[in-house]
């Protein structure tokens, strides 16, 4: 996640098995991670050009990522540090999910991660660290029927979409629907197009609640996921029903859908 959000930055599509650049900065921050040490922008852009070891997989690194590409992508990167507009990126508060929870006596706390005033490439960086950081938390508690925490992430557009679009907030967030409720970290997404929503992603999420749809498109899809649903559940479905019901709902009335119940109730 990190490293898709870096290479983003400097506008390099990161596919973690195609890309040598993806794969040459996963093996650095991997490495400096094994061997217990940090490791900041400073010290990985002169890395880039001679790394610590001399191998990627099976083969040299030189026929993998020769040293060209490797000082092009040391520039790139150099760039992004020099940059007076990247400066207040290296300001602030650390990003620590914990105190983001709660407060220094305990008490629970709201925080709110704001991104509008950012660019595109930008946001996916920040959501990105932010979910890798929920999900490293995450994996650091104990078992729990009981509600730790709870992600709200409102509008996910262009964060979750579907196959094959693949942004670096994509892998974490499926990691956390498939995986945060046995840690107690509930997830909540918002939506105007039930279409932007990776469908192995609407899959693990157990209750939806579906208000007016705009396009015949989105009422196609919510009645595909419905009856998925229906079916997983060994339940009933009628189709045709359901998409009258669908097509009447006014203002404020919402159709919730729970893996719980029976069926779905307005």
């Amino acid at each position: 996640g990190i490293v898709a959000g870096l290479l983003g930055l400097v506008g390099i599509e990161a596919d973690p098995l195609r890309s040598r650049e993806a794969i040459l900065l996963g093996t650095l921050i991997e490495t400096a991670w094994r061997k217990g040490q940090d490791m900041s922008l400073e010290s990985l852009i002169p890395a880039v050009a001679d790394p610590p070891f001399e191998r990627l997989g099976a083969l040299p690194v030189e026929p993998v990522s020769p040293r060209r590409e490797r000082e092009s992508l040391m520039l790139a990167l150099n760039n992004l540090l020099a940059s007076p507009s990247f400066e207040e990126w290296r300001e602030g508060e650390p990003l620590d999910i914990e105190r983001m929870l709660r407060a220094a006596d305990g008490r629970p706390r709201l925080s709110i991660v704001s991104t509008s005033h950012l660019s595109d490439a930008e946001r996916l960086f920040v959501t990105a660290l932010v979910l890798d950081k929920v999900k490293t938390w995450m994996r650091r508690q104990g078992g729990t029927t009981q509600l730790r925490a709870l992600v709200y992430m409102d509008e996910i557009f262009g964060y979750f979409p579907p196959h094959p679009a693949n942004p670096p907030t994509k892998r974490p967030l499926i990691t956390l629907l498939k995986q945060a409720r046995a840690q107690g970290v509930g997830i909540v997404l918002a939506t105007q197009n039930p279409v932007d929503l990776d469908y192995k992603g609407l899959a693990n999420i157990g209750t939806w609640f579906i208000g007016r749809l705009q396009t015949e498109r989105d009422k196609m899809r919510v009645l595909d996921g419905l009856e998925g649903a229906a079916s997983a559940a060994s339940a009933q479905f009628d189709r045709s029903s359901m998409e009258k019901l669908l097509s009447s709902l006014g203002n404020r009335i919402f159709l919730m859908n729970n893996v719980h119940e029976d069926g779905p109730v307005l």
